[in-house]
């Protein structure tokens, strides 16, 4: 009872630190476009404003059109999981970010139980609060709609319903399971990699039960209960979960052409038949997400825990030892973590977009799992624990400060102090510089100002001259502004942008939305200034908008006649 007080009260101290760290100037950075664009349909429908939805797809519903998908690969999920937060605390960034703050939450603890089950409560407990800190998975959690995170909890209900189905549990964890890969897959199609590492773990580190079944035609060599009914049962549950994509496939083909036009290049020229450089990149790019580095550049500095990839390295090496050494019986479940976490980044040398950080969002809790597994497998196996040191605090011999102290808690205590203590000196760098830049790039606090510029000038239809304005600019004023985008997302201007340019110049009252030259995605600013001079007219500066750095993000020109 004692024990589980201890586990109970260090849960709560890991999940103290996150809400701490996650809720603190929660509205930095700016809200980003990808933010924005899932959740303006919830808005959209809590206001009774036209709903926005991809390829003009949906379920209509009492009058209304229900959203299905955001993107082609990626599903309507956060934007039904905010629509109650909308409701209860307005229609404002703090909603927003709360939401997959509490997803985090939910992370934490799905992988704490996932640790306790599948090995014990002391892997579990040192999992959730080395995830609780770890840079990546902080400020990741704060922006989730941006990356996804929700199908982190995902991946870990699944394996923890498939792992009490594994273990004899009734069927109904099975069903449970296999809804959760469907709806996994519904969230964001990436989750491809989860379910394919889960079946690889399945075959590979069961291929002597495989070898032996195949021997006796028969799946006694397993410990679980399978018969055709609950196959296919399990189908039914799968496809339940994954529902709305294939509805919206019924609807578009959106996700089938997709895949099939970027299956080879991507949009972003990612060449997906040079798997050798692919995944050297991609093992460059999950090097700086254990560290929580490079790509949380757009928080004002470049931070790292150079510890966290050793760790992960030294988990691996000190499983093998110890498995080959000493727990044989052990080794299942010991390479699971590892497994999972591999055949995560091979999988992902193949993609539809851009070999991007953010995709490993989904795998931030394994690294976790791994370096705890490892460390109670030392203790345990390795004789650590038979080691003892002495009493934690002289005390009497009924009381439980009066336990003795082995080796191997030594051990796991003094290797997860210093990975959470440098962690936490990474987290506090990064809101420092996130105070002073308030958010580089298109993550730039100065979204606000131009919301409120905007609102004030009564500019309530701005022409947005390039990505990631329109949607934020429509969350933050409530619908009050509604932007008209024209720059087209071709990578080079074309007669279609002149033609739209043409249209507005019309309009001498309209005001044109730039980013600033280093901050632009798609250029437009030289055709559009060479369609002006053509039309006989100026263009005149009205306005730039600057970061708390100073640096000029957005430029608001008007175009007046000669």
């Amino acid at each position: 009872m004692k024990m589980r007080a201890i586990e109970v009260a260090l849960l709560l101290l890991g999940l103290g630190a996150f809400l701490t760290l996650t809720l603190y100037q929660i509205s930095l950075p700016g809200l980003h476009y990808d933010e924005a664009v899932e959740v303006l349909p919830a808005m959209q429908l809590l206001l009774g404003q036209p709903v926005s939805t991809h390829r003009d797809s949906g379920i209509h519903l009492g009058g209304r059109l229900f959203p299905i998908m955001v993107m082609d690969y990626i599903g309507a999920l956060n934007t039904y999981l905010t629509l109650p937060f909308f409701a209860l605390l307005g229609i404002n960034v703090f909603a927003i970010r709360l939401m997959p703050i509490l997803v985090g939450v939910l992370t934490l603890l799905l992988l704490y139980r996932l640790g306790r089950e599948l090995y014990n409560p002391r892997v579990g407990v040192v999992a959730a609060l080395l995830l609780a800190v770890q840079p990546s998975f902080v400020f990741w959690s704060r922006q989730g709609i941006f990356v996804t995170n929700v199908t982190a909890p995902i991946a870990l209900a699944c394996v923890l319903y498939a792992l009490r189905w594994w273990r004899g549990q009734p069927a109904r964890n099975l069903y449970a399971a296999a809804f959760l890969c469907g709806l996994g897959l519904y969230a964001k199609f990436l989750f491809l990699w989860i379910i394919g590492a889960l079946i690889v773990a399945l075959v590979v580190l069961n291929a002597d039960r495989w070898w032996q079944a195949l021997r006796q035609r028969s799946l006694a060599p397993f410990p679980f209960h399978l018969t055709w009914q609950r196959v296919l049962l399990a189908g039914l549950c799968f496809l339940l979960g994954m529902a709305p994509l294939i509805l919206f496939n019924i609807q578009t083909q959106g996700t089938i052409l997709t895949l099939t036009g970027n299956a080879t290049s991507s949009y972003y020229n990612t060449d997906n038949l040079n798997l050798p450089l692919n995944l050297r990149v991609r093992i460059q790019r999950f090097r700086a997400v254990l560290e929580g580095s490079h790509h949380l550049w757009y928080l004002g500095g470049n931070f790292n825990d150079r510890y966290w990839p050793w760790a992960l390295v030294g988990a691996l090496v000190i499983t093998g030892l110890v498995v080959v050494l000493r727990a044989r019986d052990e080794w299942r479940r010991a390479f699971f973590p590892f497994v999972v976490i591999g055949c995560v980044i091979v999988a992902s040398t193949v993609t539809i977009s851009a070999l991007w950080f953010t995709h490993f969002a989904i795998l931030m809790p394994w690294p976790a799992l791994a370096v705890a597994m490892a460390l109670d497998l030392l203790a345990r196996r390795g004789g650590l624990d038979r080691l003892h040191l002495g009493r934690l605090v002289p005390a009497r011999r009924d009381s439980y400060l009066a336990q003795e102290i082995s080796l191997g808690l030594a051990l796991i205590v003094l290797i997860a102090a210093l990975l959470i203590g440098t962690d936490l000196r990474v987290d506090r760098a990064y809101h420092h510089e996130l105070t002073r830049s308030g958010g580089a790039g298109a993550h730039s606090a100065a979204i606000y100002k131009l919301a409120a510029y905007l609102e004030k000038e009564g500019i309530t239809q701005p022409v947005i001259m390039d990505w990631g304005i329109d949607a934020p600019l429509r969350i933050l004023t409530r619908g009050r502004v509604q932007p008209v985008e024209i720059f087209g997302y071709e990578w080079e201007a074309g007669e279609d942008f002149r033609r739209r340019v043409a249209e507005t110049l019309q309009n001498p009252d309209n005001v044109y939305v730039f980013h600033s030259p280093q901050e632009t995605v798609f250029q437009r600013r030289e055709a559009f200034e060479t369609e002006v001079t053509a039309e006989g007219k100026t263009i005149v500066e009205e306005k730039v908008i600057r970061d708390r750095s100073t640096i000029p993000i957005f430029v608001l020109v008007r175009v007046e006649s000669e």
